[in-house]
């Protein structure tokens, strides 16, 4: 499960906004216990760090962080409200 900090791989000097969006997300994690969701969420959450540990620019680097968590969340927000269809 995604935690502080997951997306850029650091805790510290985090914006609130990271925090709010990371705790958004946990959120709507518990209310889906899909596990391919969760396993969605972190491969996605890896990869983005991944990338984004290539930015050496701290303020950039968190920015692009939360663009990332902002993704993330909206696809959850749209899963919840359409989930897919199994078969």
């Amino acid at each position: 499960m995604i935690e502080h900090g997951d997306i850029s791989g650091k805790r510290a000097g985090m914006s609130f906004e990271r925090l709010r969006m990371e705790g958004a997300i946990r959120t709507l994690l518990e209310n889906y216990p899909d596990p391919a969701l969760h396993s969605w969420v972190d491969e996605t959450v890896r990869a983005f760090r991944q990338r984004l540990s290539s930015i050496e620019d701290p303020s950039e680097r968190d920015q692009a962080g939360i663009a990332a968590l902002i993704l993330i969340k909206t696809t959850l927000q749209q899963w919840s409200t359409h989930p897919p269809v199994r078969h």
